[in-house]
């Protein structure tokens, strides 16, 4: 029951902050740089943790198949995987509280490979992380500090967030 009134209330929230501003942009995250712990499995039930990351620039997502702008910008976090095949780059897409099954038949075959997918079955991270909209997205940089935010949807394959991800493969 406390799980529905939370997903009833990320619904609602996320659908305000698409509404209120159409026009999204990566924002230089404020708020504390030390991100909290996240470890999670994956869809081949391997506990998985963030700082088994650190020396990469991380994509973190946070997501859930029933919610539209989910699937609006999924396809061009794939696209930004892909146009940064090669550097140290990982799209980490944490699932909020959906079955196994469901998260499968939602991604393609090349997302699920290309992706590491986390479930947050009982949305904890959720919480730890403070999301109170979907599609929640941090950009972590090689330290394991963030860096940026977005509360809501981007075309994460744009010129503009393509060269703030690079620039942070180069420090």
């Amino acid at each position: 029951m406390v799980l529905a009134a939370r997903l009833a209330l990320v619904l609602v929230c996320s659908t305000f902050f698409i509404t209120v501003s159409q026009a999204r942009e990566l924002k230089v995250y404020r708020g504390e740089p030390t991100p909290p712990a996240l470890m999670l499995k994956d869809l081949q039930g391997k506990v998985r943790s963030l700082s088994e990351f650190r020396g990469q620039v991380v994509m973190l997502n946070f997501w859930a198949a029933w919610c539209p702008p989910c699937r609006i910008e999924m396809p061009s976090m794939w696209r930004l995987q892909n146009k940064l095949q090669g550097e140290p780059f990982q799209v980490v897409a944490v699932d909020m509280g959906e079955e196994e099954k469901i998260i499968r038949a939602f991604l393609p075959d090349e997302m699920e490979r290309d992706f590491v997918v986390l479930m947050d079955k009982d949305g904890a991270a959720l919480k730890a992380w403070k999301v109170f909209a979907f599609p929640t997205s941090y950009i972590i940089d090689k330290q394991g500090r963030i860096r940026y935010a977005l509360f809501g949807e981007l075309q994460w394959d744009t010129p503009e967030v393509i060269q703030k991800i690079k620039a942070l493969l180069k420090e």
